[in-house]
């Protein structure tokens, strides 16, 4: 399922911030985004078909977790393994540690899976993969159980980085609502 680049940039530039749930040596979402900003988008056709890539980043997320069900921005530390020879499953990855700056932390993880990558996509209409993403995350006596995918493309040349949104649906203490973000992140040097 490819969802149509509409407002993918506009919504990464809009969420760019500081850091979050992670620690050590990890790059913040500021210097993610600063790293990839400017870089064109990779061609999908141009994309490898073998070899294998890792990246590291962040996936930013609202949730109705305030105050009478208000949405809370959540960071959460976000890596994703590529497979890029494989002939199904070729994204996998989790998105972990999901912590708001003035909100309860979220223990659980989202796990992505199922990712396909699409050589024949028009990278100017719709990004070049997706993968579904599917988890429970729980705090403050709470659990939400999420039903989305991710949606993305690959930046540089080289494939340097990713990014792109994700949407779906959460069920939680009020009922059925609205799950959506972004999520950005940089290859690991191998």
């Amino acid at each position: 399922m490819m969802t149509a680049r509409c407002f993918g940039g506009v919504m990464l530039l809009c969420l760019a911030g500081c850091g979050g749930g992670g620690g050590g040596d990890a790059m913040t979402p500021a210097q993610i985004d600063g790293q990839i900003g400017g870089q064109d988008v990779s061609d999908p056709a141009l994309l490898p078909t073998a070899g294998r890539a890792s990246y590291d980043g962040y996936m930013r997320a609202a949730l109705p977790t305030g105050e009478d069900g208000a949405r809370v921005q959540y960071l959460a530390d976000l890596t994703l393994a590529v497979n890029f020879g494989a002939g199904f499953d070729q994204i996998r990855g989790q998105a972990s540690g999901f912590e708001a700056q003035d909100g309860v932390p979220l223990a659980g993880r989202l796990a992505i899976t199922d990712g396909a990558i699409y050589r024949g996509t028009d990278s100017s209409a719709a990004y070049s993969f997706d993968a579904d993403l599917d988890g429970t995350l729980s705090g403050g006596g709470e659990s939400y159980t999420i039903d989305a995918s991710l949606d993305g493309e690959f930046v540089g040349q080289t494939q340097t980085a990713v990014r792109g949104l994700v949407f779906g649906d959460m069920t939680g203490p009020a009922g059925l609502d609205i799950f959506d973000g972004t999520f950005a992140a940089t290859r690991v040097p191998q």
